[in-house]
């Protein structure tokens, strides 16, 4: 597996951002779980459309993590880490 050199932190944001966009998912769904309680949230378009854009970041966030935690633990040099970088976050939005 690679990386290591930050602890995986990477895989911490990006299982955060999985676990976003899942919720996102099921916002409205009013089926029960094994507990007896509502599966989804209830979230008006305004509030979703933030939580979406709030993921597009995290995810980001998270992608750029593991190159970062990549370059670090020698897994890639810094030619590739750059063009990974820009593929991830092009230069306008930097």
């Amino acid at each position: 597996m690679s990386g290591g050199y930050f602890n995986y932190g990477c895989f911490r944001i990006l299982q955060f951002a999985d676990d976003l966009k899942h919720e996102i998912e099921i916002n409205g769904d009013d089926s029960i779980d094994g507990f007896g309680d509502r599966i989804g949230q209830d979230f008006d378009k305004e509030t979703l459309s933030r939580l979406v854009a709030a993921h597009k970041i995290i995810d980001t966030a998270g992608k750029l993590a593991r190159e970062v935690e990549w370059l670090y633990s020698g897994d890639h040099g810094e030619e590739s880490f750059c063009r990974i970088m820009d593929d991830i976050l092009p230069a306008s939005a930097a």
